[in-house]
């Protein structure tokens, strides 16, 4: 379907008129030579002609395109019906201050002279006949039925709302995220101003799931639009982080063709431009949706032998790293949807994974204790850390959460199965080590780091919420103890302060500070 520019052009012309911009709409409608040539309601304006409510008639004339000849046929009965009723001002105004009026002096001089000396009259017949009266009635009819044939209606605010329709069915498309303000000019999200970095402290909203339905995985989308869950009968939902309601502005969702496993999802990622998501099941496999349509784009049928433990994108999606139950790191390519690399070092499952920041190196943790770092080009182990091999010896706690820092591309996080939380470097040294008091924690279950980098996140198996300060160390504990017992993950929203969390209990508590 082709877009006219005139209807573009009265689209706007209405838009002004609504808006009572009407030197605005009178210097379009003369440049373009594009008339609006609307009336409120056609009804309405026919009636006005017929009872004589001239002033209404006249504003809508006004703003209407209405040919010369039948503005001079309006004007020459209002004066004339003026006259009749001896309000000879106004009457006169019309005759001698009006374009159409000048226009029949040029060029109907005997008839602008009749108007003329209707109202020099010094007498007039104050006895109306009925004649006159129905003679009136006729030629107000007779008009109506000339400006009628050049003035139509339309419904209001037609501009907007085909812009609201517009966007409404991009969002139904999943081309808009419907949670994140849309800058109509420039065509694109608006960002979300960064808040400051702050602990979440109370609850927002709650997820709940079926019962015999619990959510095993969650994950962030880049904008923050939509928080997704894995679960543990394979089905992997989208859901507005803020309201805690499944997302069913995206029509596969609301048709309930929900992106499924065939076992429980263990593990969940985006890709960093949100239009994709990969998920890791129980059984080893892996599969790549578009999340705008719920599509499944490639699969790995055998990604691992055993239940897939973390998942992460390359910078360029064209890559995903994913570590398992088998103890070890596959890179697997998108294209080729075939495994491109294997990372073998660990002696117990894979508990986290992530790229550095310019890729150049793989982080992993495990459950043997290790924290390995690897050369992403060469898949060679280049530093394995044991924290505080010397306090703990053999029985070093296990590692998890390794955890990217935004702005500190060349450290890291990493939580232990301890009171114990380290920052390291890239170079295997640990830069700081942050250990607290066993009150509140007797270990870490799952950690995450705030948007800007300040703080990390810890939930310790007293379901506590320790904030803790990246650059001091210094520990905070939230007053309010997180609902949920025994929580298995975190994630931190990418721009707000907001958190989610999981466990077995069928519920992901979103808490915001």
């Amino acid at each position: 379907m082709n877009i006219e520019s005139a209807d573009v052009i009265r689209l706007i012309e209405q838009f002004l008129k609504e808006h009572n911009l009407h030197s605005t709409l009178e210097a379009l409608q003369t440049e373009t030579g594009i008339s609006l040539n609307t009336v409120d309601n056609t009804v309405s304006f026919k009636d006005d002609i017929v009872k004589g409510n001239w002033d209404a008639v006249l504003a809508s004339v006004e703003q209407a395109h209405v040919p010369q000849a039948k503005r001079i046929d309006l004007y020459e009965q209002i004066i004339t019906e003026l006259a009749d009723l001896h309000d000879i001002s106004p009457a006169r105004a019309l005759l001698r201050q009006t374009e159409p009026m000048e226009l029949m002096r040029s060029a109907q001089p005997d008839r602008y002279l009749r108007l003329e000396q209707l109202l020099s009259r010094t007498s007039f017949d104050s006895a109306r006949s009925p004649q006159h009266t129905a003679r009136n009635e006729s030629r107000r009819l007779k008009i109506a039925e000339q400006l009628l044939a050049e003035v139509c209606t339309a419904p209001a605010s037609r501009l907007l709302t085909l812009l609201g329709h517009s966007i409404k069915w991009q969002q139904l498309q999943g081309i808009l995220s419907p949670n994140v303000p849309y800058d109509l000019f420039f065509g694109r999200a608006q960002m979300i101003a960064p808040a400051e970095d702050k602990a979440p402290c109370k609850l927002l909203t709650t997820i709940k799931f079926p019962k015999n339905q619990c959510p095993n995985s969650l994950a962030f989308s880049p904008d923050g639009a939509y928080l997704a869950t894995g679960s543990a009968d394979g089905f992997i939902e989208l859901w507005n982080p803020t309201t805690g309601k499944i997302a069913d502005e995206l029509k596969y969702q609301a048709d309930g063709a929900l992106m499924m496993m065939e076992d429980a999802v263990t593990a969940l990622a985006f890709s960093d431009n949100g239009e994709m998501i990969c998920s890791g099941a129980k059984d080893g496999k892996l599969k790549v949706w578009r999340s705008k349509t719920g599509s499944c784009a490639k699969r790995f049928p055998a990604a691992h032998s055993q239940g897939v433990t973390c998942l992460a994108f390359s910078r360029d999606h064209s890559q995903i790293l994913s570590g398992g139950h088998d103890n070890v790191l596959r890179i697997h390519g998108l294209k080729s949807a075939k495994m491109l690399k294997e990372l073998r070092g660990h002696s117990a499952s894979v508990t986290s994974a992530i790229f550095s920041e310019d890729m150049a190196n793989i982080i992993s943790t495990s459950d043997d204790g290790s924290v390995r770092i690897w050369d992403t080009s060469t898949s060679d182990c280049i530093h394995t850390v044991v924290p505080d091999s010397e306090k703990h010896g053999l029985s070093a706690p296990a590692t998890h959460s390794a955890l990217a820092i935004p702005g500190s591309p060349s450290e890291f996080v990493v939580c232990t199965k301890s009171p114990s939380i380290y920052i390291l470097a890239m170079d295997g040294s640990v830069r700081k080590s942050i250990t607290v008091d066993k009150k509140s924690c007797n270990e870490f279950l799952t950690a995450a780091v705030t948007p800007h980098g300040k703080h990390i996140l810890a939930v310790s198996d007293m379901s506590i919420l320790h904030c803790i300060d990246i650059t001091s160390g210094n520990v905070d504990i939230v007053s309010n103890k997180i609902p949920n017992n025994d929580v298995i993950g975190i994630a931190c929203h990418p721009v707000l302060n907001i958190a989610a969390f999981f466990s077995n209990d069928r519920r992901v508590p979103i808490w915001t500070a």
